[in-house]
């Protein structure tokens, strides 16, 4: 009886949702335009990435998201970086389609900093497939056949980095809760609040072999629990990545119920990547519960496959910078 009533908050509870509404990933630390659109460009390869998540698996209605990430620097000097993403999320009964493209303009700081100011723009469209919700009214007209409602977005960003170090931070979602906030035709919508990412990370030489690259990402929900992820991951020879993270949920103003309580992300993660080819990589992350759920999911599972299309015209350009972060 308890695990069916979990399921059902999950497929039919606002308030879940709301906690879910901005999509958690595990491997943002090896692409941040996930995050911030000052980070388009960044690497200064043309890349694209694919990303797949099962959360929570074992429970029924549990989010799976799926994305894709295309980005690059363009023009004389490689100033202006160009990023589109799409991304595809679903938890029980609701879901999200969403494009958007991404512009950062990128500063010289000293000899091997760079301060990019970014911007993304874009639309999301909310559906609600009402066949599939478990109701008491049969009749209810809010439960019957598929409900969509389509709105614009936009981000904001700043990231900065040099060789060694890199920071940002960003605001997402600031469209979509000001403009349908008052509009009836979007009653059904979960409209997603403006979240906030600080994110700040650094690369150390350990030895000839071996780079370490610690990380710590904060994400502010200002209507339910943020996240405080510390990183950690270690590149062995240039072509395989491995680390973990410990995520924690954090109430930074005091908002929090008891159901957020219960859902909060607190989990540890592992993960890996490879590059089996110079231009190609294989990622993969999981994630271990260390709340409540533990007890109803096994986990989340993660899959992220990325490849790189390199310009050798530029690799003596001084703001050329390593993939690492």
């Amino acid at each position: 009886m308890k695990r069916f009533l979990l399921q059902l908050l999950i497929v039919v509870s606002p308030l879940l949702a709301k906690s879910q509404n901005e999509i958690t990933y595990s491997q943002y630390m090896f692409n941040n335009l996930l995050v911030n659109p000052a980070y388009a460009g960044y690497k200064e390869d043309i890349n694209i990435n694919l990303l797949s998540r099962n959360q929570w698996v074992g429970i029924k209605g549990a989010p799976t998201t799926q994305s894709l990430i295309a980005d690059g620097a363009f023009f004389h000097n490689k100033n202006v970086g160009l990023g589109l993403t799409v991304l595809n999320d679903r938890i029980g009964i609701q879901g999200q389609t969403a494009i958007m493209a991404n512009y950062a303009y990128r500063l010289p700081v000293g000899q091997q900093g760079r301060l990019s100011f970014g911007i993304g723009v874009g639309a999301v469209q909310f559906s609600l497939n009402g066949d599939k919700a478990i109701v008491g009214d049969q009749t209810d007209i809010n439960f019957s056949g598929t409900q969509n409602y389509l709105s614009p977005d936009a981000k904001l960003g700043i990231h900065y980095s040099d060789d060694v170090f890199y920071a940002g931070l960003s605001a997402n979602n600031l469209l979509t809760t000001a403009l349908n906030k008052n509009n009836e035709r979007a009653a059904f919508v979960i409209l997603p609040p403006v979240h906030m990412f600080l994110t700040v990370g650094a690369m150390i030489n350990v030895n000839e072999s071996v780079k370490m690259k610690p990380s710590l990402m904060l994400r502010d929900d200002p209507q339910s629990m943020g996240n405080f992820d510390v990183n950690a991951s270690f590149l062995f020879k240039d072509v395989l990545w491995l680390g973990g993270s410990y995520r924690m949920g954090v109430d930074m103003w005091k908002k929090t119920n008891s159901l957020n309580a219960t859902f909060q992300q607190n989990s540890l993660v592992g993960l890996v990547e490879v590059f089996v080819a110079k231009q190609f990589r294989i990622g993969y992350a999981y994630d271990y519960s260390l709340s409540d759920l533990n007890s109803y999911s096994s986990g989340s599972h993660e899959i992220s496959l990325g490849f790189t299309l390199g310009n050798k015209n530029y690799r003596n350009n001084a703001l050329t910078t390593p993939r690492y972060f």
